[in-house]
Parts: C-alpha cells; structure tokens; sequence
C-alpha cells in the first residue's frame, strides 16, 4: 500500500518497506529532530562514512563477541539489577528493563560502573533515559526545545561523571598496549576503546565521539528495555488465555525466546523509519520516489502484512509459522546497510531446532524475560500499566509487577 502527498509518501507493504531498506540512494531521514544525539552518529551517517565507521564497529560486533556477552556478562549484569527488586517483592517493569539494559549496554559501549551499585545506577539511569527522549524528539508531544536543553543538560553531567574518567582509563590501557606493556587482549571490548584506537584513521572529532557514545548507551538501554516490557506483557496477556504457556515460559529459555521474536515483530523499538531519496527511485512494483520527498517505512504495517505473516497477523501468537527467508521478528531490526548492529545481542540467532545447544544464542532480551518470570515476577493486578501520554509510540510510563514464591 502507498499513502501519499505532495511531500510524503508512506510505504506499508513488507516488500516495498524491504525494498526502500536496501536502497543505496535512500538516506536515513528520521533523527533530524535529535540531532543534539544522534548528530553525525552511526544510525544517522550515509554512503562512504557510514561504511567505514560500520566496517570499524563490526569488529567488535562479531557472534563470538555476542556470545562472551550473554554468556559471560548478561547473567552477573540481570542478577545485580534485579536483585534488589526481588528482594522488595515489587517493582516496576519499565524501570527493570531499563536499568537492566542499560547497564549491560555501559558495558558494550565502554562505560565504567558498577551495577550493584544502586547510586550510580540511578545516576546513569536518569541521564541514559534523557538521552532517549532526546533521540526520539520527532516522536515527543512536549516542548521540542525544552527537551533539547533538558538533553544537554543530562549529556554534560553524564561527560564530567562517566565519559571522562572512562576514556581516561582506556585511554591509558591504550598507551600501554603501544608500549607492549599489556596484550590486545587485556583491552576492553567496547565501543569507546574501538573509536579511541581508530580515531586518527576515522579522522573523528571528540565530540562525535562522546556523541556516539550516548547514541549506543540510548539506543541500546532504550530499544531493550521496551522490547523486555512489551514481551512480558505480551506473555502476561497470554497467559491469561493459555495458563501452561506462562508456566513453560518460567521454565524454558527457548519458548521464551519465540515470544520475544513475535513480541518484536509487534512492536518494533520505532514504529517507523523515514528516508529521503538522493535522487529519484523506482521500485520494483513502479512506484516512484522523488528526489527530496519523505519517505516513511511503516514498520508497524509491514510486520503485519498477511501475505507474509497470514490472516492473524495483526495479534501475538508465539506458535506462528513464518515463510523460510522471513524473520521471526518482522523488519523490527530494520534491513540493509542501517540494519541494527546488535540485532543478534538483542534478539539471539533465529529458531533452528538442528542447532546444537552449545551453539544457541537466544539474546540479551530473551535471557532477561525468563530471569524476570523465573524469579516469580506476576503482573501486579491492583496497579494496572499506564501507557505514556509523552509520546506517540507505545511505551509504558508505568507498569506496576509482584515477585511471587
């Protein structure tokens, strides 16, 4: 389906949303708005720089990497954040998975702190979630300049209270690598210590850098933490229909981890991705976009398709049966050259039952949504979820949960 006007056009059909994907001459369009993030970021370069930053960052972002991550640090990084909500028997859902995702992604981005410490974990916390609000300004129904100050703000104690010490030390493990005093191995494997180690050859000034380092702490502690919220209230309204699912999905990480896949290809972390054409692109089914014109990828219509994902597409069914060469979680990752870098940390490797299970990664999302229900976590039925009136997408503002023995 196409919806159009004189300056936008809306693409809502799987195979023309994969098509405008995969275009080289479609440029990414959408975070303008929060550019006081996401300016000259990863996500928001286009052509030579885009390839040569990507090809840089991949190094880090290889399936071996992914696995040290889940296997070696997703455990230790859950039980400190949840921890001291199982203790109280309470919480609330939202603020778990956010915590939770953004301390693992302080790891993955090169960010020193401690997730058992609560202090600092707040601290973090209040920052990470107003970078997020800053990078999806276009989606905010408040005050877009207040929000922007609000933003810098938050960046410039997060520089003075994380950002510097952090490239300070890495910067001094750095100088002691090109000495010989340490091997490859002793460094860090983040973000920030990749960029550091690279930056004469990237030609990257600092505050690209740091900019770039909140862009991975947002992107990552924002997508999983919604991703998180809204598989287990998907799993939860499940549940309520089939009892002995949210039994087995206390009990085994696999099922899980097809709730989560279904969950994703439902409520992609933006319902949207806009591009605008260097120069005039003609679809496969004729369809053309005009040098300058808009271009909004309906990621909501897309992954709902029915020639793709049948006649219950529009609702959650982990049980659902997907055509081979089509993801289990829709185009929620996106596709071509933007594609997500972590899309394999969040959401594991697809389904394939011939996998030995030394070979498995089910992701950082999965993982943290069966510790969440395997420590008893219940939907607190005296509180209901609210949604945020703050935004247009779908995020909980509040969502009240119980830990039962």
């Amino acid at each position: 389906m196409i919806i159009e006007n004189k300056e936008e056009i809306k693409l809502t059909d799987w195979g023309q949303v994969k098509e405008a994907f995969r275009s080289k001459h479609l440029r990414q369009a959408g975070y303008s708005e929060g550019a006081v993030v996401m300016g000259d970021t990863l996500l928001d370069l286009h052509g030579l720089e885009h390839r040569e930053r990507r090809r840089l960052e991949n190094r880090l972002f290889r399936r071996e990497i992914f696995s040290y991550w889940e296997h070696e640090i997703l455990g230790s990084t859950i039980s400190a954040t949840l921890d001291p909500f199982v203790a109280q028997g309470n919480g609330d859902l939202a603020q778990i998975g956010y915590r939770c995702g953004m301390n693992l992604t302080a790891t993955i981005a090169g960010i020193d702190q401690d997730p058992k410490d609560e202090m600092q974990t707040e601290m973090l916390y209040s920052k990470v979630k107003k970078f997020s609000e800053g990078a999806t300004l276009l989606h905010s129904t408040r005050d877009k300049n207040e929000v922007r100050s609000e933003v810098v703000d938050a960046m410039n104690l997060f520089k003075e209270d994380f950002y510097v010490p952090s490239k300070s030390r890495r910067e001094k493990m750095l100088e002691q690598y090109s000495n010989n005093e340490i091997s490859e191995d002793q460094l860090p494997k983040d973000v920030l210590t990749t960029l550091l180690s690279n930056t004469n050859q990237l030609d990257l000034p600092e505050e690209v850098i740091f900019r770039e380092i909140c862009f991975y702490l947002q992107a990552g502690a924002h997508s999983t933490a919604n991703a998180f919220t809204h598989t287990v209230d998907d799993l939860f309204t499940w549940g309520e229909k089939q009892p002995k699912d949210l039994d087995l999905a206390r009990a085994d990480l696999t099922f899980v981890q097809r709730c989560m896949h279904e969950s994703l290809r439902l409520n992609p972390a933006s319902p949207v991705a806009i591009r605008t054409p260097l120069e005039e692109v003609i679809l496969s089914d004729g369809t053309v976009l005009h040098k300058g014109t808009l271009v909004v990828l309906d990621l909501i219509e897309a992954n709902r398709d029915t020639l793709i994902f049948g006649e219950s597409a529009d609702s959650f069914d982990p049980y659902r049966d997907v055509p081979d060469g089509i993801p289990r979680w829709g185009m929620s990752f996106g596709a071509g050259s933007h594609a997500c870098v972590g899309a394999e940390l969040d959401g594991g490797l697809e389904i394939d039952p011939s996998r030995p299970l030394d070979e498995a990664l089910y992701g950082t999302v999965a993982v943290m949504v069966h510790a969440f229900l395997s420590a008893g976590g219940s939907k607190d039925n005296l509180n209901p979820p609210l949604l945020d009136l703050n935004s247009e997408r779908k995020h909980f503002s509040r969502y009240p949960v119980v830990f039962l023995p």
